[in-house]
């Protein structure tokens, strides 16, 4: 017992010692590619489960450049891009409207010609909402290029004063040029915006810049000039930070350690906010030119107080800007998402810091307090799942709720590192003592009752202690007549037939095999069966014991080999149970006067020409369902009373006689008289 205690003590300090370098092991490879992959893997999970339950804004509109208004206006508009003569008559029927704003996400640089240019940034002007994007392009190298320097002068009117809390991009006039729209196409528009993309380092856009700083001056990204031109303002005031929060007018989003916004998608990915085919705005605007069932289905009155997106999904006329909710999304899908959030303060938090060290410790050490206190592979296994399986619904239900990124990755992989290593203490320390003694136990208790020793090992005194067994004694006649007369290796054989055989019907009946004595076995019943009548299980196991062995001396005089017969002797009373011994020689066994007696009884049946006898004592545990015969009484050496002893013939039915029918005592007894 000391020992398994020991091997207690062992396993808590080595899966403590297992745990807590698994968390620091795996604090130590968070901030690496591989498990920021995993942890990104889990996040796209959850931002398509939380997208479920989260409507897009009605008032979003894209008008899209689809594959369908490609194929029917390739004839008369030819090559992508488009003469910006459409764009003209496009703002102007969606003016008519009076939507709130109108965005293009693409760039207008570079000349067509006179008089296009200059009716596009007429109406443009006309409209006075119209949100024109540019881009930023890493040269790397400062450039000392005239028109680099007026590009980025075209930008003054949309800057705003950058203090020491203003957030935004870090884009330096020495390492970056700017791509801008048409110079007076610049000058007629109510705002600029940046539509420079940051894909994460697997290329899928999950953030968006708020700003862009260079220099001491701060310009809006192309969602939040969209935002602040239907909110009616001249220009953005620039973001600053408050806590892991960016404010900006009316605007108040969370943010990432970097600044910027992390998206929180809407249901319907990238179809989830209403998206009007180019080709149905033209058959609104020109019927005659159209099917009748294409025409009027978007007059201008349909784009009333919306904000219209202007955008390509055709086929070779956009880029590709995979999401967590779709891996071909146009960009203005990510543009789209991005306004939705700023309209309503919405994006995703991240969980502090602290969190992910907390997380993985707590987790590691759940990991490695399992196996402490779960005893079992399969119990121990379901319960490690469970807690997994608990911690990633909290994880999902906590980003859908309430839009908070808790870290995933890092805390399961600890917790699984910590639960195998934890194993593998157990295995080497506990698992190692408990597999001794039940290989140990196995070899004496019937299988059901190696699990009651092993769940009471505590409640055991394995030191010795007395107790009521039922003491069942067997021994083979004339076996060294056998020995004589048979080959010896075939004898030891038939021998382990035998015992193997006696052992099965033991084990049936819940009894320990306390030992084998050359061809005899010493078995008892009662230490390990509490609330059972440990007599009538020894009983019926004696009464099998003849049983099987008829079956086995058929199965041997067709082999030729010699056949068996035995003599089984039965008491039941108080004993010494436990280790007996010093030093290297310690047996565990029962010792005691009812032991003596059951071996004399065994002896007796060559006597009264029996194969079963039992003493009073067992008799009495027996009651009325005991077949018997009366054989007199017999003393023990060292007794003046005489005990008596009967032939057990058979029982009756099964549980008729009282489980716990305390024996006679010795000295109470009267010996009974033989038979005539």
């Amino acid at each position: 017992m000391a020992g398994l205690q020991r091997s207690r003590r062992q396993f808590v300090r080595g899966a403590l010692l297992a745990a807590t370098a698994s968390a620091a092991f795996v604090l130590l490879l968070a901030p690496t590619g591989a498990l920021r992959w995993l942890e990104t893997g889990t996040y796209d999970a959850r931002a398509r489960y939380a997208a479920r339950s989260s409507p897009p804004d009605p008032r979003i509109v894209i008008v899209d450049i689809d594959n369908v208004s490609f194929e029917n206006l390739k004839n008369s508009l030819s090559r992508w891009p488009w003469s910006r003569a459409v764009w003209t008559q496009l703002i102007w029927y969606l003016h008519r409207g009076s939507p709130r704003t109108i965005a293009f996400d693409s760039i207008f640089e570079g000349k067509e010609s006179d008089a296009v240019d200059s009716d596009f940034a007429a109406q443009v002007h006309a409209a006075g909402n119209v949100v024109l994007a540019y881009a930023f392009v890493p040269t790397g190298e400062n450039t000392d290029d005239p028109e680099v320097a007026r590009a980025w002068q075209s930008l003054d009117r949309e800057a705003s004063a950058a203090g020491a809390r203003s957030i935004g991009e870090l884009t330096p006039k020495s390492e970056y040029t700017v791509t801008m729209p048409l110079e007076q196409l610049t000058q007629a528009a109510a705002g600029l915006g940046s539509i420079t993309a940051l894909p994460d380092s697997d290329g899928a856009t999950r953030r968006m810049p708020l700003a862009h700083l260079f220099g001491s001056h701060s310009v809006p990204s192309f969602p939040v000039r969209v935002v602040d031109a239907a909110a009616g303002r001249a220009k953005s005031s620039g973001f600053t930070r408050e806590g892991r929060s960016a404010i900006a007018d009316s605007i108040r989003v969370p943010i990432d350690d970097e600044g910027r916004l992390l998206l929180a998608w809407r249901r319907g990915g990238s179809q989830a906010y209403q998206r009007v085919s180019f080709w149905e705005v033209i058959c609104s605007m020109y019927p005659q030119n159209c099917l009748p069932q294409d025409r009027g289905k978007y007059p201008s009155a349909f784009f009333r107080d919306k904000i219209v997106i202007i955008g390509a999904s055709a086929t070779g006329a956009y880029e590709v800007r995979p999401t967590p909710m779709d891996a071909h999304a146009p960009g203005f899908i990510a543009h789209a998402t991005a306004i939705d959030n700023l309209l309503h303060g919405d994006g995703i938090r991240i969980a502090p810091a602290w969190v992910l060290p907390l997380a993985v410790v707590l987790l590691a050490a759940i990991g490695a307090g399992i196996l402490v206190y779960i005893s079992g592979t399969v119990p121990g296994a379901a319960f490690a799942l469970a807690v997994a399986g608990l911690y990633t619904g909290a994880a999902f239900a906590v980003f859908s709720r309430w839009h908070v990124w808790l870290p995933m990755a890092a805390p399961l992989v600890a917790y699984g590192l910590a639960y195998a290593s934890s194993g593998a203490v157990r295995y080497a320390t506990t698992g190692r003592e408990l597999r001794r003694t039940r290989g140990t136990l196995d070899r004496y208790i019937a299988p059901q009752l190696v699990e009651y020793v092993l769940d009471h090992l505590d409640d055991i005194e394995f030191g010795g202690e007395k107790r009521d067994l039922t003491i069942l004694f067997s021994d083979v006649r004339n076996f060294t007549t056998l020995t004589e007369a048979s080959d010896p290796l075939q004898l030891i054989s038939q021998l382990n037939d035998y015992l193997n055989a006696m052992t099965d019907v033991i084990f049936k009946y819940h009894g320990v095999v306390d030992k084998f004595i050359g061809d005899g076995i010493l078995a008892h019943w009662g230490a390990f069966n509490p609330g059972q009548n440990h007599a009538e299980l020894a009983a019926r196991a004696a009464l099998e014991m003849f049983e099987r062995l008829a079956e086995l001396n058929i199965r041997w005089k067709e082999q030729g080999l010699p056949q068996l017969d035995i003599g089984v002797g039965i008491n039941t009373g108080e004993v010494v149970f436990g280790n007996v011994g010093a030093g290297k020689k310690i047996e565990f066994t029962v010792i005691g006067d009812p032991v003596n007696l059951a071996a004399r009884l065994e002896s007796l049946n060559k006597e009264f020409k029996a194969h079963i006898i039992i003493s009073e004592f067992t008799l009495a545990r027996l009651g009325d369902i005991a077949q018997v015969r009366s054989l007199g009484g017999v003393k023990v050496k060292g007794k003046t009373i005489e005990t008596a002893i009967y032939e057990l013939n058979g029982l009756g039915q099964a549980g008729a006689s009282p489980a716990a029918k305390p024996a006679p005592d010795a000295a109470q007894t009267v010996s009974a008289r033989a038979d005539d």
